[in-house]
């Protein structure tokens, strides 16, 4: 959590210093950004520095706490005011709660320990608050984005009134990198974070997420500083916005950058272009940076087209069928080609699973189980690298076709052990039935090949099924002992305990 921003004024030095050794500030989460001397520093100051908590004397030469309190509450500068006085004045308490100060502390009460105690409580109203006030800002930028209207005032809300002094704008949107389609098994790409890390860019307005895949910046900039560079400090900080959300993410992420707005009325056209933009970074590859204050090369300037796959997929899936995997492999490129230059996302996403289902009805034919995926979706997210990762999936289908036939039998065993082990009564036999050879052959290529018999190898995949249906704990021991394939809960608590030295009990209270 930021530290809660304080601004101490008072006329008299002494007592600011006084106020900042009273404390540990930073140990109560707090941090003093600035202090002030004369009352007509602390409009500019506040203005500079956006306080969460202003301490205020309230009788000052010039311009007293209240009048001061007023202009900052007015201007929206200032989150919570506490006025101090040297005395108990019923008058001037009346007029601060009036005004909305959030409390009146008497000096000469506030020692170290009744100090700690009031700011400690303050801490939390002041973080609720700014909670509050952060997601009413954001929201207002968020209609803005998507087309709404903002007024003036709205505009300097939306922007914590940090668009002053600024005369341009630029927009960074953020994407990572998400392949159109995730293989059966593979886990979904991490969630966006909800909120974007500290920075020290004076510049950056605003960032939030947008539309639940992206990220959207926000900067103020000055036309003075003149067209390159301008253009110089848009190119840096979309990278260094790309190279942090990576490291929220782990994935590469993909940016597309406007700079020079003059009008802030033209940033949700450029978002917008910024998103169609994004949404087709699959057929560049990751960590694009899209420039949108130049044109898309090529086809990607026009309207992604229809993409009809049809005709291709069909006769690569024949190819797969008859076990024609060279064949097939080779059908690939042109079903690519097309894909590339319609660039139509949800034909792509089709198309790829489509082509998933017919690999995976081959690899069944074969006896193979699915293929391991990688922990992440990083290959993924490239048209060329989901093209060489289907190819390298049919050239898989053929090495496996010229495997001998022993071995094909031994692996179409493990993929019918691996579908069926829920069912209590799976066993050699029934793996032989479905395989059309005698018990005893299999049995025999079976031990020869892996080194375990069939009844070992199903107990392996049922006690690693019960070890994950046990370390995700929704289920009795009971109900696991019955999706693993095991009628008798006792029994199956013994077979655990033999294939793992430990009852399940004992192994739950470890994995916690």
């Amino acid at each position: 959590m930021n530290p809660v921003k304080v601004m101490i004024v008072d006329d008299e030095v002494l007592a600011i210093e006084h106020l900042k050794r009273l404390v540990s500030w930073e140990a109560l989460g707090y941090e003093i950004v600035c202090t002030a001397t004369r009352p007509a520093q602390v409009p500019e100051l506040a203005r500079k520095h956006r306080p969460d908590l202003v301490l205020m004397d309230i009788v000052m030469p010039g311009q007293d706490g209240l009048a001061l309190s007023k202009t900052l509450l007015a201007e929206g500068t200032a989150l919570k005011i506490v006025l101090l006085t040297s005395y108990k004045e019923f008058e001037y308490a009346k007029e601060a709660v009036r005004l909305g100060v959030a409390s009146y502390w008497v000096k000469h009460e506030m020692d170290a320990d009744t100090f700690s105690r009031e700011l400690g409580g303050l801490r939390e109203e002041i973080v609720q608050a700014r909670r509050a006030l952060r997601s009413g800002r954001d929201r207002l930028l968020v209609d803005w984005l998507g087309g709404r209207e903002l007024s003036d005032a709205g505009w300097r809300t939306a922007t914590d009134g940090r668009c002053e002094g600024f005369d341009r704008w630029q927009l960074v949107v953020l994407r990572p990198d998400r392949p159109p389609f995730l293989p059966p098994g593979m886990p979904a790409p991490s969630p966006l974070p909800a909120a974007w890390p500290a920075s020290d860019d004076a510049g950056l307005l605003a960032a939030l997420p947008f539309l639940e895949e992206y990220f959207v910046l926000l900067y103020g900039d000055a036309g003075a500083r003149g067209e390159g560079r301008l253009r110089e400090t848009a190119e840096a900080r979309a990278s260094e916005a790309a190279a942090a959300l990576e490291r929220l993410t782990g994935g590469t992420v993909s940016a597309a950058s406007a700079y020079g707005l003059a009008d802030r009325g033209a940033v949700p056209g450029r978002l917008a272009e910024g998103l169609r933009r994004l949404g087709l970074a699959v057929y560049y590859g990751p960590r694009q940076l899209f420039r949108l204050n130049e044109p898309l090369p090529e086809a990607a300037a026009v309207s992604a087209g229809h993409f009809d796959w049809s005709a291709g997929l069909a006769s690569v899936r024949g190819m797969l069928q008859e076990g024609r995997y060279a064949e097939a492999a080779l059908g690939l490129p042109g079903l690519f080609a097309q894909a590339r230059a319609a660039m139509d996302i949800p034909g792509l996403t089709e198309l790829c699973r489509q082509l998933a289902a017919s690999i995976a009805r081959s690899r069944a034919q074969l006896g193979l189980s699915n293929p391991a995926e990688p922990q992440d979706a990083a290959g993924w997210t490239s048209l060329t690298a989901i093209e060489a990762a289907f190819a390298g999936r049919i050239a898989a289908l053929e090495a496996a076709a010229g495997a001998p036939a022993g071995s094909r039998k031994v692996r179409a065993a493990i993929a019918y052990l691996e579908r069926h082990y829920a069912d209590p009564d799976i066993g050699a036999d029934a793996v032989a039935a479905h395989l059309g050879i005698s018990r005893d052959h299999l049995r025999h290529v079976f031990k020869e090949e892996t080194g375990h018999t069939v009844l070992d190898r199903l107990t392996e995949i049922r006690m690693e099924q019960a070890k994950r249906l046990l370390a995700d704990g929704a289920l009795k021991i009971y109900e696991i002992a019955e999706r693993v394939g095991y009628r008798n809960g006792q029994y199956f608590s013994q077979v655990f305990r033999k294939q793992t030295g430990m009852n399940p009990n004992e192994y739950t209270e470890k994995r916690r």
